[in-house]
C-alpha cells in the first residue's frame, strides 16, 4: 500500500467518484459520461492526465462489463450488434496502428477530437428533439451494415483515443427506439465487447500500468455498488424520463467535450 501515499484523500476521493459514476452507467443510469472529464481534470499528475486516465480506465471498464451483463444478460439484442462488430474491430486496430502506437503514423490532438465528438453529439440531439418535441413524428431506424460499418469504425476509434464511443453508440442504438431495459442490455454487451478488444493493442503499448492496477484494486469495492445502483435506477425510471436523461447527459458530455477543446 505504499503507492498510495502518492494520492492525497481528495485524489482517490475523485478516482473513486469517476468509478462509481462509471459503474452507474454500465449498470444502465446514463451518468458515465462525466467520469472520464472528472478524472482527468482531477488526476494527480496532469502533466500526462489524460492518457493516464484513459489507461487507468480500461481494465476498470472490462470489470464494470462483467458485472453489469449478469444484471441484463436476459434483455441483450445480440443481432442488432452483428452489424457493427466486424467495423469496430477494424476501427480499433486502424487507431491503435495510427493514433496510439509508438510508431504512430498520424498525431491526432486531444482538441481536434473532443471537437469533432461534442458537435457530432449536438447535432445528433438538435436532430431528434426537432423530430420529436417539434415535429412530433419520429419514425424508428433498424440497422444495416452500412449503418453498423459508420457507427462501428466510429465507436472503435473514439473508444481507443479516449473512451469515448458513448454518443457514437447512442446515436447507433437510439433511433431503433428500444424499450430500455434492451437499451441498456445491448449497450452493455457492445461495450463488453469493445472494451475486451482494446485490451490487446492497450497492454502491447503500454498504457495499462502495473500502479494503475495496484490502484484499481484498492478501489474496487466502489464498481458494484455503482453498478448496482444503476440498475436499480433504471428500474425505477419511466420511458420516457429515461429518454429524456439520455439526451440530457449527451448535451452535457458534447458540450463538455467542446469546452474542453478550446
Amino acid at each position: 500500500m505504499e503507492f498510495l501515499a502518492d494520492y492525497s484523500f481528495m485524489d482517490l476521493f475523485w478516482i473513486g467518484l469517476s468509478l462509481f459514476l462509471t459503474g452507474m452507467s454500465k449498470g444502465g443510469f446514463p451518468v458515465g459520461a462525466i467520469a472520464l472529464p472528472i478524472l482527468i481534470l482531477m488526476w494527480p499528475a496532469q502533466a500526462n492526465a489524460a492518457r493516464a486516465a484513459v489507461g487507468f480506465m480500461l481494465p476498470m471498464l472490462c470489470l464494470m462489463d462483467i458485472i453489469a451483463l449478469f444484471f441484463y444478460r436476459r434483455h441483450v439484442l445480440w443481432g442488432r450488434l452483428i452489424y457493427l462488430m466486424p467495423a469496430t474491430i477494424f476501427g480499433v486496430t486502424i487507431a491503435s496502428y495510427l493514433f496510439v502506437s509508438d510508431s504512430a503514423v498520424i498525431s491526432v490532438s486531444d482538441r481536434a477530437l473532443k471537437l469533432l465528438i461534442g458537435l457530432l453529439g449536438i447535432v445528433f440531439v438538435i436532430y431528434f428533439a426537432a423530430k420529436k418535441w417539434i415535429l412530433n413524428h419520429i419514425h424508428a431506424s433498424q440497422p444495416n451494415w452500412s449503418k453498423g460499418m459508420i457507427f462501428g469504425i466510429g465507436a472503435g476509434v473514439t473508444s481507443t483515443l479516449a473512451h469515448a464511443a458513448g454518443p457514437v453508440m447512442q446515436m447507433y442504438l437510439l433511433p431503433q427506439q428500444l424499450e430500455k431495459k434492451k437499451f441498456a442490455g445491448t449497450s452493455c454487451a457492445f461495450f463488453w465487447m469493445l472494451n475486451l478488444i482494446k485490451v490487446i493493442p492497450f497492454t502491447v503499448t503500454g498504457r495499462i500500468q502495473p500502479e494503475g492496477l495496484k490502484l484499481g484494486a484498492v478501489l474496487l469495492p466502489v464498481i458494484p455498488l455503482g453498478v448496482a445502483l444503476g440498475w436499480w435506477l433504471t428500474h425505477k425510471t419511466e420511458q420516457k424520463h429515461y429518454t429524456v436523461l439520455i439526451y440530457a447527459v449527451l448535451l452535457i458530455t458534447s458540450v463538455t467535450l467542446i469546452l474542453k477543446a478550446f
